[in-house]
C-alpha cells in the first residue's frame, strides 16, 4: 500500500495530542508543526534573521535564538503582525515537514498543524482529520492543564478560527469530549475505514468526500 498522510489539525484544547498518540501507537509516524516551529527559531540562524529583521532584537534570547514568549506578545491579537510572522515560518515549516516525510518510510504519516488549513501543509495531505469539543471542555482544559484563569481561557479560544470552519473542511472529525476510550474508538473506526479505501484506490490527496458516520458539517 502507498504511503499516505493525514493532517491533523483542530482548535486550542480539542485533544490533537492525544489523537496523536492514538496514531503513533497504530505505527504512523507523528509530526507535530509547532514543535518544528520551536526548532526553527531556537536554532535556524536564517530563520532568525528574518524574525530579528521584522520584529526587533527584542525577541531575540542571548544565545542568539527567538523568544517566543516576547514574539508571541507581539502577535497576539495582532493579525497583521501575525501574517507577517506566518509569511516567515510557514515556508520553512513546509520545507522542514517535506523532508522528514521524504526521509521516511512509515507508511502512515500525520501532520499535527493548529494552522493546517490556513497554510500550505494541507496541499500535502491526502486525508484533514479535525478534533472538536465543546467550547466548555475546552475551557475546562485549558483551565486545569494549563492553569488559565478564564478571561485567559476565553481570549485563547476566541482569538482562533471558529471551529465550525475546520469542521466543514475535514474528512473525519473526531469529538473528544467524553472518556479517552471513545475517542480511541473513533480513531479505530477512522483508520479502519481509511486502509479499506486505500487498499481500494479510492483515498487520494485533495478529496473532498468526509468518511461516512464520523465527519459531518
Amino acid at each position: 500500500m502507498s504511503r499516505r498522510i493525514i493532517g491533523l489539525t483542530g482548535n486550542i484544547a480539542t485533544g490533537k495530542s492525544a489523537v496523536m498518540r492514538l496514531a503513533a501507537e497504530r505505527g504512523a509516524l507523528t509530526i507535530d508543526a509547532d514543535r518544528v516551529v520551536h526548532e526553527l527559531l531556537a536554532s535556524d540562524t536564517g530563520i532568525q534573521a528574518q524574525v530579528v529583521a521584522v520584529f526587533g532584537e527584542g525577541v531575540r534570547r542571548a544565545n542568539g535564538g527567538i523568544d517566543r514568549a516576547a514574539l508571541g506578545a507581539i502577535v497576539f491579537g495582532d493579525p497583521a503582525r501575525l501574517g507577517q510572522l506566518e509569511a516567515i515560518l510557514h515556508p520553512a515549516v513546509r520545507l522542514a515537514i517535506a523532508r522528514r516525510v521524504a526521509a521516511s518510510d512509515a507508511p502512515v504519516i500525520v501532520i499535527e498543524a493548529i494552522k493546517l488549513l490556513e497554510g500550505p501543509l494541507v496541499a500535502m495531505c491526502d486525508q484533514v482529520w479535525v478534533t472538536a469539543c465543546a467550547r466548555e471542555t475546552q475551557m475546562a482544559r485549558l483551565r486545569v492543564c494549563r492553569g488559565m484563569d478564564e478571561a485567559s481561557a476565553a481570549a485563547r479560544i476566541d482569538a482562533q478560527s471558529p471551529q465550525a470552519d475546520k469542521i466543514a473542511r475535514a474528512n473525519v472529525v473526531i469529538t473528544t469530549d467524553g472518556l479517552l476510550r471513545e475517542t480511541e474508538a473513533q480513531v479505530a473506526a477512522a483508520w479502519a475505514a481509511w486502509e479499506s479505501w486505500g487498499a481500494q484506490g479510492q483515498v487520494g490527496r485533495g478529496e473532498e468526500e468526509s468518511t461516512p458516520g464520523l465527519a459531518s458539517g
